[in-house]
């Protein structure tokens, strides 16, 4: 990869756009308006390639563009693996982890494994391709395309209607009003924007700008109604944020008119949330169900599907049908309901032979984004676990681990650039220049 100074080749530029138009397209178009558009994303019937997101074609098309950017592709090839053996290491697992089920089970739940598991490496190794004012550029574009989410959520919220195009399917019974917004479902929008949020602390924008898009996207969790987000993102963010304050203090750092001033501020900023949320009832399902209630017993309940599965199915994995009807031994609505986490899930589906290069794959991954990250990044990445843990994520088509490490490997490149060699960026190890391995 170059340093972020010089002349850009064009197909290097033309990767950097494809790039940038895979995320925006994850971003703005979710599987339900996929749905309510007619492609058959979701549905068991069509063709097998509507069955991918066009976001995942142009991250597709962009390696290959990247790739072809730099000279000899083997070269390039071999240069990524030298140099990101963790992100080498993780893709592998994650083939293997492919392999086996369209071995065991057929092209049955492929789909999901590609776009959920797959997508985070091919996108990291296309931006280890490009120069670093290009990383930059995708964080800030990722963090505007979630505020303008944001606003679509919180106008959702008070006109009670979807802005966004919706298909019957993603239309679900619901007590309180949530806004599903660009990303198609409270869950999804919740959990996206609860792990990236710290990614506007990254950014070179004015203070102003940079506070009134973290207000929106802290709203938006509110409009959402995701209580686990909401929950993770207080104790966590806020634990953070206190602790970075008490060790400025501690240290001295602030005078004792920044101290009451902010003091002053930090209590009229609260004051004016509690307003907004009094007025507008716009986190009233968040703190009228501080409860354990149905939703809450359905994560509860899916510990009971060990039961129905024979040793040879704890060994090999079941296919998702056989994972459907064991779900409605134990009670639980299809139509609702799901077996909401993905560790359990995806343990149901590939067994202990595919799960195992699947958890080495997993903890790699982590390693590499905990070794990029700045100490905000590092809290989301926690808090996107935790999150995710308590709903099918990875068991489903889902971007937000795509997104996440995205934005916690491009976010680096605002810590400024590392020396970079001269010429391609390739050395004659074939290995890219200007970055530590991950």
């Amino acid at each position: 990869m170059r340093s972020d100074t010089g002349s850009e080749p064009l197909p290097r530029t033309a990767a950097w756009v494809i790039l940038a138009l895979g995320i925006s397209l994850y971003l703005l178009m979710s599987a339900e308006t996929l749905v309510a558009l007619g492609f058959p994303y979701t549905a068991t019937e069509g063709s097998p390639l509507a069955k991918f997101h066009p976001g995942t074609y142009c991250l597709l098309l962009a390696w290959l563009v990247a790739i072809a950017s730099h000279g000899n592709p083997v070269g390039v090839l071999g240069g990524q693996v030298a140099r990101h053996p963790l992100l080498a290491g993780y893709f592998f697992c994650m083939i293997l982890v492919f392999v086996w089920v369209l071995y065991r089970h057929g092209v049955s739940g492929i789909a999901s494994i590609i776009e959920s598991l797959w997508t985070p490496a091919i996108a990291l190794f296309v931006l280890y391709l490009l120069d670093l004012r290009r990383h930059r550029q995708i964080v800030q574009i990722v963090v505007a395309l979630l505020a303008c989410n944001a606003l679509v959520a919180i106008g959702e919220f008070l006109t009670g209607a979807r802005l966004a195009p919706q298909s019957e399917e993603g239309v679900f019974a619901q007590e309180y009003f949530r806004s599903s917004a660009l990303l198609g479902h409270p869950l999804n929008g919740a959990q996206v924007v609860v792990s990236l949020l710290p990614a506007v602390t990254l950014l070179p924008w004015s203070l102003l700008v940079r506070l009134t898009t973290g207000v929106l996207l802290v709203f938006s969790l509110f409009a959402f109604g995701g209580r686990a987000s909401l929950s993770m993102g207080f104790i966590f963010y806020g634990g953070y944020a206190l602790y970075r304050l008490f060790r400025a203090v501690v240290r001295g750092r602030f005078s004792y008119l920044q101290l009451t001033g902010g003091s002053l501020a930090l209590m009229l900023g609260i004051t004016a949330v509690a307003g907004v949320v009094a007025v507008t009832g716009i986190g009233e399902r968040f703190f009228q169900n501080l409860q354990w209630d149905d939703s809450a017993s359905v994560r509860g309940r899916v510990w009971e599907v060990f039961a129905h599965l024979s040793p040879t199915d704890l060994w090999t994995g079941v296919a998702p049908a056989e994972i459907d009807r064991i779900s409605l031994r134990i009670g639980l609505d299809p139509k609702f309901e799901a077996v909401e986490n993905f560790w359990i899930y995806l343990f149901m589906q590939f067994g202990v032979v595919g799960y195992f290069p699947f958890i080495v794959g997993l903890a790699l991954l982590v390693a590499l984004l905990w070794r990029a990250a700045t100490p905000s990044m590092r809290v989301a990445v926690l808090v996107y676990f935790l999150v995710a843990s308590g709903a099918n994520t990875l068991a489903s088509k889902t971007m937000s681990l795509m997104m996440l490490a995205v934005v916690v490997v491009a976010g680096e490149a605002f810590r400024g650039p590392r020396p970079a060699a001269g010429g391609s960026g390739y050395g004659a190890r074939g290995a890219v220049a200007g970055r530590r391995p991950g």
